[in-house]
């Protein structure tokens, strides 16, 4: 089962605030998790000095991610929802987690309730997408 990436804030991190719900959000933290969304490459090049930009899905889905592992489900919803409009389908499987009850428990949430059926369809949207790891996350839903 996949965990959730929990990045630590930096000593003197370098500040601008989200396009949803005005929290801040360390840049280099939105660099690192949209280099990992981007997957496996040949060097580590920073963000900033790729002559192409991070697409809008990716980046909605990377600041979503920081929201969650911040634990504000609430802003990780809104931006994993919009990212997975956006055609990033990494994004249903955050939104799906967003959802898990067993994630919600184990993460340690106050003041927000998991839904299995939510959970689930967005685990299968992801599922029919080609996200690995979709499938035993339905099979974990099913044998509670």
């Amino acid at each position: 089962m996949e965990q959730p990436v929990f990045v630590a804030r930096p000593a003197a991190p370098t500040q601008r605030t989200s396009a949803i719900g005005g929290h801040p959000v360390a840049k280099d933290v939105i660099n690192k998790l949209a280099t990992a969304l981007r997957g496996p490459t040949t060097e580590a090049t920073p963000i900033a000095s790729l002559s192409i930009p991070i697409d809008d899905g990716r980046r909605l889905c990377a600041e979503g991610l920081v929201a969650f592992a911040k634990g504000d489900i609430a802003t990780a919803r809104a931006f994993l929802q919009r990212a997975a409009e956006d055609g990033d389908a990494r994004a249903l499987m955050a939104l799906g987690d967003t959802y898990d009850p067993t994630t919600l428990t184990r993460l340690g949430a106050v003041g927000i309730r998991g839904d299995e059926g939510t959970a689930r369809s967005y685990y299968s949207r992801a599922l029919a997408a080609g996200v690995g790891g979709a499938r035993e996350r339905i099979a974990a839903l099913a044998s509670k």
